[in-house]
């Protein structure tokens, strides 16, 4: 159990935001325009590890990072997502990296986190009803050479939390899928306060179930 320092607190408040503005509920979608002609072209598609953490508030209002939780909810969602794919017949494998990809993988992942940002105000920010109207259409530059060492052609990236406080929860998933070239191919959000606990692998199935329900829509 660690306490939550400012780089935890401050993101953590945003996401917090997200479902207090949203009525303590999200669930929404995003997809590129050219998403059934570029999805058509993937055949292997890699997940990267969970970028998901869990949080204790104690009564006294102190934000507690608990690792031993956060490891839990990521083993739950790594399974969950796997499993909902592979119901889907899409072939996704979960990521396996020596010590140079690795690197290069954390460098993916620190610009998949700015270009997250931005995505996240076009879905539920100030910029929402802009994005409306607007083409869904992000990039973190070209992810060919990585994903030729990961043996795929497109990535899948996971970020969130789980908060629990005393009489209940707030929990945020985002997934994201990128081609070889690095575009946003979809992007989709649930927020639930419904007492989803990611440490239960039954609760993070449903969670990914709902979170992962317009993919399906898009199939065929």
């Amino acid at each position: 159990m660690t306490i939550a320092k400012n780089k935890w607190c401050a993101p953590l408040a945003n996401l917090c935001l997200l479902l207090l503005v949203t009525s303590c509920a999200l669930d929404a979608y995003r997809m590129h325009p050219e998403f059934n002609a570029r999805a058509g072209s993937i055949q292997k598609s890699v997940l990267i590890t969970p970028d998901v953490n869990m949080y204790e508030l104690s009564s006294g209002g102190v934000v507690m990072l608990r690792d031993d939780w956060s490891r839990v909810g990521r083993k739950n969602l790594q399974n969950a997502i796997l499993q909902d794919f592979k119901d889907k017949q899409c072939t996704v494998k979960l990521v396996e990296m020596d010590t140079q990809t690795a690197k290069e993988m954390a460098e993916v992942q620190t610009l998949y986190r700015l270009v997250h940002k931005t995505m996240d105000q076009h879905t539920f920010g100030p910029h929402q009803k802009m994005a409306e109207k607007d083409r869904f259409n992000f990039s973190l530059g070209s992810l060919e050479s990585i994903l030729q060492k990961l043996g795929a052609d497109a990535m899948i990236f996971v970020t969130g939390y789980d908060q629990v406080f005393n009489g209940g929860r707030k929990a945020l998933i985002e997934l994201a899928i990128a081609d070889f070239s690095g575009t946003i191919l979809y992007y989709t959000v649930k927020g639930t306060t419904e007492g989803k606990d990611l440490r239960d692998p039954a609760d993070t199935a449903a969670l990914i179930r709902h979170l992962l329900s317009s993919f399906s829509r898009m199939e065929g």
